[in-house]
């Protein structure tokens, strides 16, 4: 047959019509094909990756909560083992440490849950350096003496083995030990009590287990006198790990050990010590011995009586990767791998070590780790939802596009192009949609309004798309919990750090590089700045070197940890080094607390005592040698007094005479000293009484070729005794003046100074040696040939009588300067 132009055009029709028809549909069966394994793909894997690490931050919380946990336990051992020893108070203490846990009870054959505050510690013991027992606390019981054992005999311990007496007897003053778990193994059998799993096992026998914290006591005289223990409860331990529920914000009373969907806390060593099946925690017989770990050469005999504790480093068998998660929480690393329990379930894991070192946990630095799992079965439910319902859409539109095939063969060019592109618009939208969730994006929708099966599919999708949010949303609600988890432990942080500031001494803490980490208010207050943190010790102690060298000597080894006295700046410190961790490993604390006025209470007591007890002997002398001494002037009168006396013995007696005149005066200082006459306080001029004391001396001075200058300012009238303090000035004029050679210079100056008057008086004589300034206002204590050790002594109580102080510089072949300072306001 001939092909005419009309068969021409309707071949040519037909195949601009049908040919990209039947290429669209292929590509775009191909793309929908393409798209709903990716997105299946990504959907899975983004769930995966979301969940993993939720779970894996959950661990974290959980472990950085027991550590801080164990923390406080310290603290308990700490302040138990410096408090007072007797019954009552240890009993106090036992009763005031209580806790809240949750935990179900049977009651006719059904699960009733309770919660109730028990003491954090079953028990409290005071032994002594035998290992006797001399107070026990146990289960809120104080035992009677014939209940009280030796347990240097490990036979006589709780668990018939211990050795935590032994061990606790070797430390040094305030180190701590710290046991693992230690109880009696519960077996499979025990507690299930015939029910089919732990879960509806109401009333079986319960894990009863401790942790023993104890440290030693030494007497003042650093001798060995016992240890205190402290027996945490595990059922504590249990509350951490035995209400979470994996997936959810909600916590659960009894964990579901068959949906692989708990939690369970193992020690540094590998073993189990928290888990909703109690024959997988570590454990002893009933004589003391430990009971082996599950592995693959267990005896049948013991798998059938349930005699399994669970070791992460045994556990192999099961799942390679029980070994290496405990590994890896041993170097300090968190994260999450696949695993299958005993029970065949495949689940996520995710681990998280446990930071602590105290004890028997040196060894490797963490108390052990908190795993968390979770059905990975679960993760994969709305991929795979998603996956049929793109699949079912993808046959639906299959068939119709073939019935559309046939149909749109007898249209035009330009309804096979409109066709095509309908449809291929709609799922290049829909491609870039799937891509934009798939790379986590949110609010991502697509907007198909048409009612054929693309617009079916993008309902679809976007219903997927609502489901996907849901979940996350969920995840972000886990993590939001978790957020404010952590905003408690800070705040409980910030409020060790205000009972920090809120103590009388500096504190602080260094780095083992000697960098500072933090420092307290009262810390600020000594130092007069505020040091960066990551400063050195050798920056921020620059000017106090006795120090610096201290510390060095210390963190080098050639010092002593402990309290010292020291001065800086003219006061007095106790100054303190201890160490942050075993060897010091995490640093050291550096402690100033100042001392000064303490210091200054303590020379002033001691003086005035020695004052006063001076002051009575002096009164009772002068008045025993007052009497013979008058009988002893008036014969040596009388004989001065005859004719008949040659002048050589007339000369000696009067010279005896002056020296009695001098015991005389000497005599009347004692008096005034001992018996000093009573003050007249009335509100007066000072200035003009210095003044008047000044015109009087001027002339002394003139005589001894010395300049007397002053620079006198006027002052408020105030409440003092005129008399005395004239008194007072004249001492210290004459005292100058004595000191001074001719062509010396004496001033005098009276300024204000706040609510003070500050007199000086100010020498260029020859100066006070530095030894002898210490003594200068002790009574008798004069360089001076005749003088008689008392004027200063003297001016020092009128000072005092007036709530004033007096203070003394010199510098010797230079001159003295005394300052004394008066109250403006009151006497």
């Amino acid at each position: 047959m001939k092909l005419t132009l009309f068969r021409k055009f309707l071949l040519a029709l037909f195949l601009i019509a049908i040919l990209p028809l039947i290429l669209s549909s292929a590509t775009l069966l191909f793309n929908l094909s393409a798209t709903s394994g990716r997105l299946a793909e990504d959907i899975t894997a983004a769930t995966d990756k979301q969940a993993s690490e939720a779970l894996q931050s959950r661990a974290r919380q959980v472990a950085e909560d027991v550590s801080q946990f164990l923390a406080q336990c310290e603290n308990d051992l700490r302040l138990v083992a410096a408090i007072s020893k007797d019954s009552s108070t240890l009993d106090s203490f036992y009763q005031s440490r209580k806790l809240e846990i949750w935990h179900r009870l049977e009651k006719n054959g059904q699960p009733v849950e309770e919660s109730l505050f028990i003491p954090v510690y079953s028990s409290l013991e005071l032994i002594d350096k035998k290992g006797k027992q001399r107070f026990v606390i146990s289960s809120g019981r104080i035992l009677p003496v014939d209940e009280l054992k030796d347990i240097s005999n490990q036979a006589n311990t709780g668990f018939r083995s211990e050795d935590y007496f032994r061990k606790t007897a070797s430390l040094k003053k305030g180190k701590i030990y710290v046991s693992h778990l230690t109880g009696f193994h519960v077996s499979k059998k025990e507690q299930l009590r015939g029910a089919q799993d732990s879960e509806t096992a109401y009333g079986g026998k319960e894990y009863q287990g401790v942790i023993r914290f104890a440290t030693p006591i030494y007497g003042s005289d650093n001798e060995f006198e016992g240890i205190i223990v402290l027996s945490l409860d595990h059922r504590h331990l249990m509350e951490f790990s035995q209400h979470i529920l994996p997936g959810s914000v909600e916590k659960t009373l009894f964990p579901s050990y068959k949906s692989g969907n708990y939690a369970f806390i193992f020690d540094d060593e590998g073993w189990i010590i928290t888990h909703p099946n109690y024959w997988d925690i570590r454990g002893l017989y009933p004589d003391g011995r430990e009971v082996a770990p599950y592995t693959e050469n267990t005896p049948l005999a013991l798998i059938e009586a349930g005699r399994i504790p669970f070791n992460l480093d045994r556990a192999g068998f099961i799942h390679p990767n029980y070994p290496l998660a405990a590994a890896m929480a041993r170097k300090g690393e968190s994260g999450y791998l696949d695993t299958t329990n005993v029970g065949g379930a495949r689940k996520v894991m995710a681990y998280a070590p446990i930071p602590y070192r105290t004890g028997d946990y040196r060894r490797h630095g963490i108390f052990g780790g908190v795993t968390i799992g979770f059905q990975t079965d679960q993760f994969h439910e709305p991929a795979k939802q998603a996956a049929a319902v793109i699949h079912n859409q993808m046959q639906s539109h299959l068939r119709r596009s073939g019935m559309i095939l046939a149909f749109t063969a007898l249209l035009s060019l330009l309804a096979a192009w409109r066709i095509s592109r309908s449809i291929t618009k709609p799922l290049a939208l829909l491609t870039e949609k799937a891509r934009d969730l798939a790379e986590g994006a949110e609010g991502v929708r697509v907007l198909i309004s048409s009612g054929d099966e693309v617009g079916e599919l993008a309902a679809d999708f976007n219903k997927m798309a609502d489901e996907l949010e849901v979940r996350n949303r969920h995840i972000l609600e886990t993590l939001s919990e978790l957020a404010r988890s952590r905003e408690t432990v800070t705040g409980e942080r910030n409020f060790m750090e205000e009972v920090l500031n809120s103590i009388s001494s500096a504190i602080i803490p260094f780095s083992p590089q000697g960098e500072m980490i933090s420092i307290n208010t009262k810390g600020i207050e000594i130092l007069e700045r505020t040091p960066l943190s990551g400063e050195k010790y050798s920056l921020i102690f620059a000017d106090w070197p006795s120090l610096v060298q201290r510390i060095e000597e210390t963190v080098a080894g050639r010092g002593e940890f402990g309290r010292k006295p020291d001065n800086w700046k003219r006061r007095c410190f106790d100054v303190g080094i201890f160490p942050i961790g075993a060897g010091m490993e995490q640093g050291f604390t550096v402690t100033l607390r100042d001392e000064t006025e303490k210091e200054r209470m303590r020379e002033e007591m001691t003086r005035m005592d020695r004052f006063a007890s001076l002051g009575r002997l002096s009164a009772g002398i002068a008045h025993e040698i007052r009497n013979p001494l008058t009988g002893i002037t008036l014969l040596l009168d009388d004989l001065h007094d005859r004719a008949d006396t040659d002048p050589e013995s007339r000369e000696m007696l009067g010279r005896s005479l002056e020296e009695i005149e001098r015991v005389e005066r000497l005599l009347s200082s004692l008096l005034s000293y001992a018996s000093p006459p009573k003050s007249e306080f009335y509100t007066a001029d000072l200035k003009q009484t210095i003044e008047e004391t000044l015109l009087f001396f001027r002339k002394t001075c003139e005589k001894g070729g010395v300049s007397l200058e002053s620079r006198i300012a006027r002052l408020p009238e105030l409440v003092f005794d005129p008399d005395k303090i004239r008194q007072m000035l004249l001492n210290l004029l004459r005292n100058a003046l004595e000191a001074t050679q001719s062509g010396g210079r004496i001033t005098v100056t009276l300024e204000r100074e706040n609510e003070s008057a500050i007199l000086t008086v100010t020498d260029t004589g020859q100066g006070i040696p530095a030894p002898d300034l210490d003594h200068v206002f002790e009574p008798f204590f004069t360089r001076s040939v005749g003088g008689t050790g008392l004027g200063l002594s003297i001016s020092q109580r009128i000072i005092e009588e007036h709530h004033g102080s007096i203070e003394v510089r010199s510098v010797e072949g230079e001159g003295t300067r005394f300052e004394i300072r008066l109250p403006l306001t009151g006497t």
